[in-house]
């Protein structure tokens, strides 16, 4: 959302809060509209009915109340209580004396001097000093803000703010309801009386139940703990209500001592906000817009005094909390945001407004004024954020994915570490990602090892595993997001992955979010950013069993055809284009190496289980090890399958990522790993071919010459663009020649010469073309090809390219294994295959493949070169796959009914494809 508001075009309703659209909603079935239609009145809200809707809305609002409290934690507000209360104190002071001014005007021209004018003059103080605690962490949830400081500390301020502006609006109420002054100090003394009695005496009994029954160690509340919160809620809103005060108050007074510990508070809020919120706030908010008439603001100095009102909401928090935080060292922009946000006011304020007009505190024409003021300083709250705190702007605390480098291998022969974001959002992922980093993780050395001295160079790999959730936009979505801290501790898939560590010996850093799904891209690559993470593996996406089940899919995957559907079963609970789109977006925008992962069954298996029981437990079964330049098999001397991991190199920068990843990381580890080189029939990729070439462009060229004058030639323009072309097609070709004799091939192990010779095989893949001339002499052209021509002969001499072999007109396709060896790692095998068809080819190997084998393919969307493009061949075969989103090679190996697991691979966006 980096730079965008409502004047760039962006929908002006994703930045206004629900509960603005419940407000209206509620103004339009009222006088102001609808409610103008006597008829619509009278059969929709009779008169008789009024009494029953007013006890259901109060009991609701009890309830929401109830809820309000439940997200204030105390533990938030002692994070920055000193700056908190400072803010708070400052937000309350200023805009209550500002009310208190401009009450005078209000009670002259609008009330014309009738009632309490104390009263009023408090109740217009506590008006302008309040903000709305629930609205203003949902904007900050929305904005992803909340893990800012300026969204720490507003939330700090806010919590402050709200408890002591509904004490002093109780204290208003008591006056209101009592006529003397000695009667409404006896109601606010038992009302204090009350909430010391709930504190100290009620509240330690309540924790001891609790602790009893083990609520705060994760177990699921029971029915009978939820009875007895309930029951505090309804006594103590009856003794509130009683005293003469107000019946909200108990149920605020309740939830504000509801412990957090062990996520009770949000499995409290869960069994009730569903309720709240469709059913009795909408009740609510109907009844509040049956006593809001627009209509009655005729006059000229209404108006007038409504923009007064307006200011002083605005300038009273901004000015006071704005001035406040730059007091404590905030920036002036920081803390111009901060005065904003304190000035939200929503559904807090339209609560406080109703209380004053049941009490006769206020009039109809002063409610209606007063909820105009709200709707307009909470509906701009969130654009003034927007542009006043845009995300350069933004100060992250301290994040949880910092890592620390104490934990690292102090192994010599270990290189510098990966660092590795996993990202996961069902806990049903974490088997397969456990599957996935068994992999990756490097095995102990075996004794023999040890004795010998052979410790080969690797890179050990440090996670960070992001457990990101879905943000629903219910009030305990929020409340988990902004305790995070505290759920990560009984985060189910986060202890999963931290036990796995401790007992492989694995550095691993925690963290949970909780984003809406529009910006999932946008979390992942922060996220990354925020890790220094090298590479980032997106899990969770898995292709359903029963997919490739009957015959008709069965026998569309024998003929090579891309099974149709198969899209559908992946992601995380979204519909076919949600996933796709999501997919393409987070490959777009990533910056470092993006990796998404298909489980196809791999952590099902009893060889995955295998292997990961070598892993942990630090057994090397010598079935395992691989001896130097031994052939590469499948299957071990007891028939034991050692999982493959097989790379198809078709070339290109995501190719050789994944070459480089498999080869960072697989080769210390119990798996063998094949890679597999396609070149394809017909390529022009041979010194004939390129001779060929040459000589059929210049035929052409001549015979658009006539009678000895020269004309003008778009086959000239196009032979020089398609030379251009070829000329890059050469040099990314010799870069992975390059690359595969550098890192594949090393003849050391010293981490610094193995990093040097990659440096200096290393070739930028922004190679300047050459420049196109044009002349008016044929003779000038057909020299100019000529060099060209000459050029493609050094290139492919160089390259030592050999003759390409024509395709035969049988039914076979031919396929010509070139090259198979062993690289000098000891588990690594390259094979070179020449085909005409390389997917069908590739297909046929990879069927091979068992379900704990493992294909880490580079993705090639973003390049075009021709000698690895496969539109021909999946036109050939009618796919109709996604193959922008994941890639051509992944797509139809999945859609084809490959029985191993895939990971896509993308290189960062560099000019340098090797890093």
């Amino acid at each position: 959302m980096a730079g965008s508001s409502i004047v760039s075009g962006d929908n002006p309703i994703e930045y206004s809060p629900t509960v603005i659209s419940e407000i209206l909603g509620g103004i339009i079935l009222g006088p102001t509209a609808l409610g103008r239609w006597q008829a619509f009145t009278d059969n929709v809200f009779p008169e008789e009915s009024i009494a029953n809707l007013n006890l259901v809305a109060n009991f609701g609002l009890v309830l929401f109340l109830f809820m309000v409290g439940l997200e204030l934690d105390p533990r938030m507000l002692k994070r920055n209580i000193r700056r908190g209360i400072t803010i708070s104190a400052a937000g309350i002071i200023l805009p209550f004396s500002l009310g208190v001014a401009v009450s005078y005007a209000l009670f002259s021209i609008l009330m014309d001097r009738e009632g309490s004018y104390v009263n009023f003059l408090l109740f217009c103080g506590v008006a302008m000093s309040i903000t709305a605690f629930p609205v203003l962490a949902r904007i900050l949830t929305e904005r992803n803000l909340l893990k800012t400081t300026v969204g720490s500390i507003s939330m700090s301020a806010a919590a402050v703010d709200d408890v002591v502006s509904w004490c002093l609006l109780a204290l208003v109420i008591a006056l209101t309801n009592n006529s003397s002054g000695l009667t409404a100090l006896w109601v606010f003394l038992a009302g204090l009386g009350w909430v010391l009695l709930v504190i100290f005496i009620v509240r330690p009994i309540y924790l001891k139940y609790l602790r009893h029954s083990g609520v705060f160690n994760g177990r699921e509340p029971q029915q009978m703990v939820l009875f007895i919160t309930f029951m505090m809620v309804l006594i103590s809103a009856f003794f509130t209500d009683a005293i003469g005060i107000h019946a909200i108050f108990g149920g605020f007074l309740v939830g504000a001592i509801i412990p957090h510990d062990g996520g009770f508070a949000v499995k409290v809020i869960e069994k009730i906000e569903d309720v709240v919120h469709i059913f009795f706030l909408p009740i609510y908010f109907t009844l509040s817009g049956l006593k809001t008439d627009f209509t009655d603001l005729k006059s000229g100095a209404t108006w007038g005094l409504w923009v007064l009102v307006t200011l002083v909401a605005f300038l009273g928090k901004i000015v006071g909390c704005g001035l406040a935080a730059r007091f404590i060292k905030f920036t002036w922009r920081e803390s111009a945001t901060i005065g904003v946000l304190m000035a939200t006011k929503g559904l807090v304020e339209l609560v406080v407004l109703n209380i004053g007009l049941d009490a006769g505190v206020i009039d109809t024409r002063i409610f209606s004024l007063m909820v105009l003021m709200a709707i307009v300083t909470t509906v701009s709250t969130t654009p003034l954020v927007t542009w006043l705190y845009p995300p350069k702007c933004q100060k992250r605390l301290e994040d949880q994915l910092q890592g620390d480098e104490s934990k690292d291998s102090k192994d010599p022969n270990a290189g510098p570490p990966v660092n590795m974001l996993i990202v996961l959002n069902r806990i049903q992922q974490v088997p397969a990602a456990m599957a996935l980093l068994s992999y990756f993780h490097r095995k102990p050395p075996s004794s023999s090892a040890l004795s010998l001295g052979h410790l080969p160079f690797y890179r050990p790999i440090r996670v960070f595993g992001l457990r990101l959730l879905e943000l629903t936009g219910r009030d305990s979505s929020i409340m988990k997001h902004y305790e995070s801290e505290l759920q990560i501790l009984t985060d189910p898939a986060i202890s999963m992955f931290r036990t796995l560590a401790q007992v492989v010996k694995l550095v691993f850093h925690g963290a949970l979010n909780f984003s809406d799904y529009e910006h999932f891209a946008d979390n992942i690559i922060n996220s990354a950013q925020d890790a220094g993470a090298e590479i980032t593996i997106v899990t969770a996406f898995g292709r359903r069993k029963s997919l490739l089940e009957g015959s008709v899919h069965k026998s569309s995957a024998q003929a090579g055809h891309l099974v149709p559907g198969w899209f559908e079963s992946l992601g995380w609970g979204f519909s076919a284009e949600q996933q796709a789109s999501f997919v393409i977006e987070l490959f777009t925008k990533a910056q470092n190496h993006m990796c998404v992962f298909i489980d196809c069954g791999l952590a099902e298996t009893e060889e995955t289980a295998k292997a990961d029981y070598n892993v942990a437990s630090g057994v090397c079964s010598d079935d395992v090890i691989i001896e130097e330049g031994a052939p590469l098999a499948a299957e071990s001397s007891d028939d034991q399958h050692v999982p493959v991991i097989v790379v198809p190199f078709f070339g290109g920068a995501d190719d050789r990522q994944a070459v480089k990843l498999v080869s960072d990381l697989c080769t210390q580890t119990p798996v063998r790993v094949q890679v597999w080189r396609f070149t394809r029939f017909g390529a022009r990729n041979s010194v004939v071919e390129s001779a060929s070439y040459s000589s059929i462009a210049k035929v052409h060229f001549s015979q658009q010459t006539m009678g000895g004058v020269a004309e003008p030639s778009n086959l000239a323009a196009e032979t020089r663009v398609d030379e251009d072309s070829w000329r890059r097609e050469m040099a990314e070709r010799e870069l992975d020649e390059q690359f595969l004799d550098s890192y594949l091939r090393p003849t050391t192990t010293s981490a610094e010469e193995r990093a040097k010779r990659l440096s200096m095989a290393t070739v930028d893949t922004a190679i300047e073309p050459p420049k196109a001339t044009t002349s008016a002499n044929p003779a000038d052209s057909t020299e100019a090809a000529d060099q060209h021509s000459s050029t493609r002969h050094k290139l492919a001499s160089k390259l030592r390219l050999r003759q390409a072999q024509s395709p035969t007109q049988s039914s076979v396709l031919p396929v010509h294994s070139d090259d198979s060896h062993n690289a000098q790692v000891a588990n690594v095998q390259i094979q070179t295959i020449t085909t005409a068809t390389p997917l069908q080819t590739l297909l046929q190997r990879a069927r091979m493949l068992k379900s704990a084998d493992l294909v880490v393919c580079g993705r090639s969307v973003r390049d075009s070169h021709q000698y690895f493009d496969h539109s021909q061949e999946l036109a050939m075969i009618k796919a109709t796959g996604n193959t922008q989103a994941l890639g051509a090679t992944a797509e139809y190996l999945l859609g084809s009914g490959t029985s191993a697991s895939v990971l896509v691979v993308q290189s960062e966006t560099t000019k340098s494809p090797t890093v």
